[in-house]
């Protein structure tokens, strides 16, 4: 209990050595120590998104060997768990790895953190046509859930989801909350999702860049 909130202290020191050192307003700080933890992070997060993406592909790749399994074990489950394990380690796919653990428990380790500290609404400056941060802002939160679902859409798995409504669920929780929460904390959540969105993208780009060059037939 005491590291955590020495860890929380150090969050709300950090944004005041950005307003008092630094210069800026607190909900700048706010967008800054967001931005500079998320780019700390980066290389857990991309590397996790990476073996994402690889797991997408690989699975698209062993469909019909899956299928068949399907067919020739529907009527033993158990086997056909067997087999479908074998498959999966036979072509390297692994849905919870080490990196996958260390990028989920960073980002919900710091996003708790930003959430404890900026639900105590301490902070009270104005930012663009916000009048006061320590309230809520309702344009703000409608702005955060549409991030939110641009970034959820750009997943690296995002196509295999049923519908969109999966989609939709956290961009409308963040709503839901945001609306009665200090705009404080909605200027958080929007740099987060806009960050992991743009993330998700060069990500994108990079895998497909690289299945490309794989594809393309040597000279």
């Amino acid at each position: 209990m005491e590291l955590w909130t020495n860890f929380t202290d150090l969050l709300i020191q950090t944004i005041g050595f950005l307003t008092t050192e630094v210069g800026v307003s607190q909900g700048v700080a706010i967008i800054l120590l967001t931005l500079v933890v998320r780019l700390l992070f980066s290389p857990i997060s991309c590397s996790a998104m990476i073996n994402s993406y690889k797991n997408k592909k690989t699975m698209a790749a062993i469909k019909p060997e899956l299928d068949k399994l399907k067919s020739v074990y529907k009527d033993k489950p158990n086997e056909m768990a067997k087999q479908t394990m074998a498959l999966y380690r036979k072509h390297d796919i692994k849905f919870i790895s080490k990196t996958l653990v260390a990028n989920v428990s960073s980002q919900a380790i710091f996003g708790f953190g930003m959430f404890q500290v900026l639900q105590k609404a301490i902070f009270s400056s104005k930012f663009a046509w916000i009048s006061n941060i320590a309230k809520p802002d309702i344009a703000l939160a409608m702005l955060v859930g549409a991030l939110t679902y641009l970034s959820m859409l750009m997943m690296p798995d995002s196509a295999e989801q049923a519908n969109a409504l999966f989609l939709l669920i956290p961009a409308m929780v963040s709503v839901a909350v945001l609306v009665t929460a200090p705009s404080a904390l909605s200027l958080y959540w929007a740099t987060s999702s806009a960050f992991g969105a743009l993330q998700s993208l060069v990500v994108n780009k990079y895998c497909e860049k690289q299945q490309s060059n794989l594809t393309q037939p040597q000279a």
